[in-house]
């Protein structure tokens, strides 16, 4: 009986483990199924700021979903300037944009911990809002709720807030 027990246990481990591993890997295949399209949006716009926009070097990419969906690659070009390149999804319009004309992702992150008071910072991006190049910051408010903040690239200014989504 007691090998019996024991047979038992072991064929109990093995098939855990295997489940286990079962779980693991089907996991990650479905995050990297998920993940192809901003993957091939974000080699498809460093290429394109890369070609358009002269980049050399690249330190961030930023996904904006608003009125219109842009993809901005941050770098510096040729000239050795740091610039963000901003490719529209639809129609591939390009914008160029000297990092030196406005704020930094850091100051409009400061900007909205400082007037909002968030628990949670969840990501910053780089994109336009009615023609006006903004950063959209979302967060996670006092009660756990979503909330996102547009400010003016140009100047910081509160463009646009939408409050406990």
């Amino acid at each position: 009986m007691r090998r019996a027990d024991q047979h038992r246990n072991q064929l109990i481990r093995t098939i855990a483990w295997a489940l286990l591993v079962l779980v693991v890997v089907g996991a990650g295949i479905i995050y990297w199924q998920a993940a192809a399209p901003l993957n091939d949006a974000k080699k498809s716009a460093v290429a394109m700021a890369e070609k358009y926009g002269k980049l050399k070097s690249t330190s961030a990419f930023y996904w904006y979903n608003r009125q219109q969906t842009y993809y901005t690659v941050a770098g510096k070009n040729q000239a050795n300037q740091s610039v963000y390149v901003m490719v529209a999804q639809k129609g591939g319009h390009i914008n160029i944009y000297q990092q030196s004309s406005g704020i930094t992702s850091q100051q409009a992150q400061q900007t909205v911990k400082s007037s909002q008071h968030p628990r949670k910072i969840v990501k910053t991006a780089f994109g336009k809002w009615k023609k006006q190049a903004v950063w959209e910051v979302t967060y996670v408010n006092k009660n756990g709720r979503m909330c996102y903040t547009l400010l003016s690239f140009k100047n910081g200014s509160l463009v646009k807030t939408i409050q406990n989504i």
